[in-house]
């Protein structure tokens, strides 16, 4: 009986030392890869930026210095973000354009260029790397 014992445990550890040693293929998806979407694009446009631990303020003065493509920056909610580099990906096209260099609060919230409802909570996201500073009050 002992004998009988041993040699199930003997014969169990055989078996489960043999499938450690193997190591496992990895699993392959029958899905196809997907082609990226303008969500993923815009993630692709620029690394985010390290937040900054001070914030710079901004008069309005000077925000409205940069109401261009080449230099455009957007104050929304009182914070603002300089948003050049976007320009061009910027899935809503030139529209972005109408808010350079003023408040634009009301057209990040109302989009009344496009579809006249506010941007997605990831586009919200998605703005803050783009954050500068502040509205100097």
């Amino acid at each position: 009986m002992i004998q009988l014992k041993t040699t199930l445990l003997i014969g169990t550890i055989a078996l489960l030392g043999a499938g450690c040693s193997q190591t496992p293929e990895p699993a392959r998806s029958s899905e196809p890869e997907l082609s990226p979407t303008l969500e993923t694009i815009g993630d692709a446009l620029s690394p985010p930026q390290e937040p900054s631990e001070e914030k710079t303020e901004y008069a309005i003065l000077e925000i409205s210095k940069h109401k261009t493509p080449e230099s455009c920056w957007l104050l929304i909610n009182g914070k603002v973000y300089d948003v050049t580099e976007y320009v061009k990906a910027h899935p809503g096209g030139k529209a972005i354009l109408e808010g350079c260099g003023k408040e634009a609060t009301m057209l990040f919230e109302t989009r009344p260029m496009g579809s006249g409802t506010p941007h997605s909570d990831r586009a919200g996201g998605f703005l803050e790397q783009y954050e500068i500073g502040t509205l100097k009050q």
